[in-house]
Order: C-alpha cells, then sequence, then structure tokens
C-alpha cells in the first residue's frame, strides 16, 4: 500500500506506481484539503480502469491530535529534573496545552512529546494547572506532539473526523482508517457517524496506543481489519516491545480471519536514497514471514525521491520472502475461527448471526487449502456478495492463488486488501451449478490464468438460488472451450 502525497498525485508516477506494484492507496487525511483527495481519488479509479485493475483506496483519519501550543522564544530547552507547569495558552505557563489534556492528566502518568524524545512526569495538579518534573530533556517548538499513554482520555470523534466521514461516504471510499481508538467503544463510534452520513464502509483499527493493546481482542472484533501503526505505537510502549507486538496483532487478524497492515519506517530511508538499509529490506521481510497482508509506504512515496523505486524495491523483498515462505514453510495450520465471527461480523457482510453458517464456510475454507497443496490445485476460486469466503482462505496462506468473484465492483476493490486474492467482477445468472461454472472456466482462460487440464478448486453457496455463505468445495477439471 502506498500513501499518495506531492511526489505522487501525478497521474504518471500514480500509473508508474501501479506497474511496480502498487496493490492499493492511502490517502492521508491530516494533510491536504478535501478537493485534493476527491481529485486524487478520482484519478486512481481513472487509472485503475485504465490499467484494468481494481485499486482499494484507503482514506486515514487524522483522529485525535494533541500538541503543545505556542511556546515563546522557541527552541525552549528543558533539563532533566527540570520543573515545569503546563497550563492554558493564556495562563503564560511554562507549556501550554489543550485544557482536555489538563483536565484528565493525573500524577505519576507521562507526557510525551515530539514523539517521545521528551518526558515529563506528572507530580501534582491545581486545578487546571499541572506540575510536572522532566525525566528526558531536549528542545521544545510551537506545535510538537504529546501522547499521553497512561491518561484515560475520553474519545469522541472530532469535527473535522465527522466531515471527513461525510467525504468518503459521498466518495465511497473503499475502507476508513480510524486513528487512535484504544477500545471497541471508539471503532463503534466512528462506525455510528458513518451509518449516519448514509454509508457503510469497513473500519481499519490502528493499532498505535497502548489501551489498543490492552483491548485488542475487543478491538479486533469490532473491526474490519487492524493496522500496526508502529510510529505512535513505539513511543506510547517501550520500543523493544514493538516487534512482539507486531506479531501478536498479525496474529490476533489471522485467527479472525481480518487484514493486517504493517506500517510505518519500512523503507524510510529512501525518502532521501536509492537503496534500503540492510535492517529496513529484513524488517520487510519479517513482516511478510509474521503473516501480515499488506506493507505500507508512508512518506517513501507521499514526498520521497524515489516513489517508484521505493514500490520496485519493496515488491522484489517481498516476493523472495514469500518464495522462502512457500518453499520452506510447514503447510499451515488449520485453526478454528476465533469468536470473532459469532459475536460480530464484517461491515459489508450478511452473516448468520448464530455463528453456524460461518463455521460450515470456515472448514470448507480450510479443506480447500488443505486439498490445494495435496493434489496440486492451480486456483482456488471463491464466490463471495462481500469478500467474505475470500477471507476465510487467505488467512490459512494457501499454496495456490486465490480467485474471488463478486458481482460488486466496489467489493473487488476491497477484496483486493487481502493477501493472495485476485478479485474479478462477473454478473451471475442465477441458475444451476454448472451455469457457475461455466462463468469461472471462461474467465480464468480469457485471462489466461489456467490452460485447459489443470485442477481448480471452488468454493460456493448451494444451493444456488438461495445464496447461501459457502458450504460446497468442488474440484474441478478445466476443459477445453
Amino acid at each position: 500500500m502506498a500513501t499518495l502525497g506531492p511526489v505522487s498525485r501525478d497521474e504518471t508516477v500514480l500509473r508508474g506506481l501501479v506497474r511496480a506494484g502498487v496493490d492499493l492507496f492511502r490517502l492521508n487525511l491530516s494533510h491536504g484539503t478535501q478537493e485534493q483527495h476527491r481529485e486524487t481519488l478520482r484519478r486512481v479509479r481513472r487509472v485503475a480502469g485504465e490499467e484494468n485493475c481494481h485499486l482499494p483506496v484507503v482514506l486515514d483519519l487524522m483522529g485525535p491530535r494533541y500538541r503543545l501550543g505556542l511556546i515563546p522564544d522557541e527552541p525552549r530547552l528543558l533539563k532533566p529534573n527540570q520543573e515545569v507547569v503546563l497550563g492554558r495558552e493564556e495562563q503564560h505557563a511554562d507549556l501550554p496545552v489543550d485544557p482536555e489534556i489538563l483536565e484528565h492528566l493525573q500524577p505519576e502518568e507521562r507526557v510525551l512529546i515530539d514523539s517521545g524524545l521528551i518526558e515529563l512526569r506528572v507530580e501534582s495538579k491545581q486545578g487546571d494547572r499541572v506540575q510536572a518534573r522532566v525525566v528526558n530533556g531536549g528542545p521544545i517548538k510551537t506545535r510538537k506532539g504529546i501522547n499521553l499513554p497512561d491518561t484515560d482520555l475520553p474519545f469522541e470523534v472530532s469535527e473535522k473526523d465527522r466531515s471527513d466521514i461525510a467525504f468518503a461516504v459521498a466518495e465511497e471510499a473503499d475502507y476508513l482508517a480510524a486513528s487512535y481508538v484504544g477500545a471497541a467503544s471508539h471503532v463503534e463510534a466512528i462506525r455510528e457517524v458513518v451509518s449516519a452520513a448514509g454509508g457503510r464502509i469497513p473500519i481499519i483499527a490502528k493499532i498505535e496506543r497502548k489501551t489498543a493493546i490492552e483491548k485488542l481482542d475487543e478491538i479486533t472484533v469490532a473491526a474490519d481489519g487492524l493496522m500496526v501503526a508502529r510510529g505512535d505505537l513505539g513511543v506510547e510502549v517501550p520500543l523493544y516491545t514493538v516487534p512482539v507486538l507486531q506479531k501478536k496483532i498479525v496474529a490476533a487478524g489471522r485467527l479472525s480471519g481480518k487484514p493486517v497492515i504493517v506500517a510505518t519506517q519500512m523503507l524510510e530511508s529512501m525518502i532521501e536514497q536509492p537503496r534500503p538499509t540492510r535492517a529496513e529490506a529484513t524488517d520487510v521481510a519479517n513482516a511478510v514471514f509474521d503473516g501480515a497482508d499488506v506493507l505500507m509506504l508512508s512518506g517513501e512515496t507521499a514526498a520521497g525521491k524515489y516513489p517508484v523505486l521505493v514500490v520496485e524495491t519493496m515488491a522484489r523483498i517481498i516476493q523472495e520472502a514469500e518464495d522462502y515462505v512457500r518453499q520452506n514453510n510447514e503447510p499451515p495450520k488449520l485453526q478454528p475461527l476465533g469468536p470473532v465471527h459469532t459475536r460480530r461480523t464484517y461491515t459489508l457482510d450478511s452473516v448468520d448471526p448464530t455463528g453456524a453458517g460461518t463455521d460450515v464456510t470456515d472448514i470448507v475454507s480450510a479443506a480447500a487449502v488443505y486439498a490445494a497443496g495435496q493434489i496440486g490445485v492451480r486456483r482456488i476460486v471463491a464466490f463471495s456478495q462481500s469478500g467474505f469466503t475470500a477471507r476465510l482462505v487467505a488467512r490459512y496462506r494457501p499454496p495456490s492463488p486465490i480467485m474471488a468473484f463478486t458481482p460488486d465492483a466496489r467489493v473487488a476493490r476491497q477484496i483486493q486488501l487481502i493477501w493472495g486474492v485476485r478479485p474479478f467482477v462477473a454478473e451471475f445468472q442465477v441458475g444451476s451449478l454448472e451455469d457457475i461454472v461455466n462463468v469461472v472456466e471462461r474467465e480464468l482462460l480469457a485471462a489466461k490464468l489456467v490452460v485447459p487440464g489443470d485442477r481448480i478448486i471452488i468454493l460456493m453457496g448451494h444451493p444456488v438460488r438461495e445464496r447461501p455463505l459457502a458450504n460446497l468445495l468442488r474440484v474441478h477439471l478445466i476443459r477445453q472451450l
């Protein structure tokens, strides 16, 4: 996933990114105007049509942001063990901050400034004036960001986010990335705003707060996907825990059949240099080994000097890592779904709330992966109104590529975010099973993804007219049409 920005909005560069290996794009709503994003989004749609591919766009909401106010005579140097007062800007305190912060800060809590480079610890509080002591010092400037890993802050959808959500609904964005969620209720609050705006957009919860780690299971249940937002997460928790937390977050997504994005500083040095560091290349490969669905580029493609080259570089590292996994890993462990699908379904899914239909779909998905590894299947085909079956197959990381057939172009774009899935948009007349099989053969042969004599597995719901969840597995030999 590539973030679009000043250096990559141009149609020529955008097309180069797609041809270099980008599968989906991110627009960061913290920067730029809605009009700029509207123009970029529509350009992506146009390029996707011309390149004959499905390109989902993730709109990343700004979320709550806390910053220092005006710092006179900046930069001001804070020294270790120095006492400072936090207060409202009009109080002329040492460090002016948002009133909301002052209301909720408590003694012994940490205040981290400028991505955690400066650390304060609260000692006492009198009304809306907070006295703190400097633990790690350094220069501070106006509007530097503040993180509060120990503070229980209320979550409210800001007016900016409400406006951006309405924009996302109007433009039929494919996903929303929700910033600074700390509980399932935060995801639901955003979902309610989406619904009130007349939309149904899947929500990716960005795991970037300490409280989000503590409530990871419930957030996984509530969200439609997860993002390992390592930048802010690495500020709120000890840095040495981030690699392990990345593995835990990816595992939570895999167990629930929900996609996981790994983000932040993956090839950071390529913002300025034409080659990554060896550590960065290893970081990208390890995210593949962890089982992530998507690896994200931020400043590298939004503002870097080599946007297309960085995508080519990441694609090569991913390919090498996945080749290694296929050649050396044991067959996938067929674990039953976690409790997620009996408690909450995806935004766009229509799943039996008892979970009975879901269990059957998971079983046939696991069986398809097992069979593909045993009998040399060329493709696994999943029929779906929402992409649900494709997600369940993908969580087992089958040896055969997954072809997801859907009648909805928007669902096809959303499916593109899932590991190993290639979406197809095809209209199906509700008829017999053989009619469906004929459509599959025709589409795959036309795309040169199979040849006569290849075996494929088809997953679908039967009886066809009732459109149930997938409950049928068919091993089929491609015929000469």
